[in-house]
């Protein structure tokens, strides 16, 4: 049981550092999943993300370093709750400090970012035991398989409020977001792999002000619906140690204003995560990641290229009902 519940937690936990949501280099929120096996009720989650920016992919896929100091610095508290063997739920809220060094600007900002409710609806689970002609047997053909959906909420300050970029920690509008994720054990407590897809819907925001200054005629904006991807691979050390190595990335469409198409705005960019969980006990997980964008020509377009260091600490809570 415990090799079964290490092995779904990184397996989840590779996919979510994987996920990649376009932000401006000081702001924005990366839709985060707390995720619960069975035999766990609820967690609390304590996180700290360091993100530094290298550079930016402009719209030819052209990989430009950026010249100032640019990084972002992220507490983040979350928690998830099971309700049944189907359905969880998660809540996650981040704090974000900007450091952004650009000439005759403020070059730091701080406040809370955007709010992330998410969950999933479990509908198959791997290794369930059922009962033929009496005896009890275990189903070792049954992937894990669970819709995912999300919603962001615009708590952080946008490029409407904010007066530089460094004081923007959130995108300013709502999102939600549809998905699924999938994962297969290919050798039983000890090899994985999972994958997971989602579908991000943006909505459109009008704007009255742009960084504190009000405008003459008000407009709407509306990012790019997004596709996210992630697909990863666990490895089971023993029962206190796992790594995994995961790839990931989004396709964004165009941004409008007005309802009128930016020329050549599509986004996309490709990523890589490697993490490693430690579980002292059954209860307690320890999790360091690394993520980084391979700062070359045509990985990315229109977006940021960063690497990301991360450190979870989740406790969980035991389920105690019968499924």
């Amino acid at each position: 049981m415990k090799r079964n519940f290490i092995l779904i937690i990184v397996s989840v936990l590779s996919i979510i550092y994987s996920d990649s949501f376009s932000q401006s280099c000081c702001g924005g929120s990366i839709y985060d999943v707390a995720v619960l096996p069975l035999n766990k009720k609820a967690l609390f989650n304590v996180g700290f993300n360091y993100e530094n920016y290298m550079g930016v992919w402009d719209e030819s896929g052209v990989w430009n370093k950026i010249a100032n100091t640019s990084y972002q610095m992220k507490p983040v508290m979350s928690a998830g709750y099971r309700f049944n063997k189907q359905l969880q739920a998660g809540l996650s809220v981040p704090f974000v400090y900007n450091r952004n060094e650009l000439p005759g600007l403020r070059p730091s900002g701080s406040g809370i970012g955007d709010i992330t409710i998410s969950g999933r609806y479990e509908f198959l689970h791997e290794f369930q035991v059922y009962e033929l002609n009496g005896k009890n047997k275990t189903d070792k053909k049954t992937p894990y398989l669970a819709m995912t959906f999300g919603l962001v909420l615009p708590t952080g300050k946008s490029d409407e409020s904010a007066l530089t970029e460094a004081e923007i920690t959130g995108k300013g509008a709502f999102a939600t977001t549809i998905g699924v994720s999938a994962l297969k054990s290919i050798v039983r407590n000890k090899f994985q792999t999972a994958i997971d897809l989602s579908w991000q819907h943006n909505f459109e925001k009008t704007y009255t002000s742009v960084y504190g200054e009000p405008v003459t005629n008000s407009f709407t904006k509306k990012l790019g619906d997004k596709f996210n991807y992630g697909l990863s691979f666990n490895y089971l050390i023993n029962d206190w140690n796992a790594v995994s190595l995961s790839a990931g990335g989004f396709l964004q469409s165009a941004y409008k204003i007005d309802g009128t198409e930016g020329h050549n705005s599509d986004e996309h960019v490709l990523n890589f995560t490697t993490s490693y969980t430690y579980y002292p006990n059954l209860n307690i997980r320890i999790t360091p990641s690394f993520k980084w964008y391979i700062p070359t020509n045509n990985i990315g377009k229109n977006t940021t290229g960063s690497y990301l260091f991360a450190l979870n600490l989740v406790y969980y809570i035991e389920n105690n009902d019968d499924y």
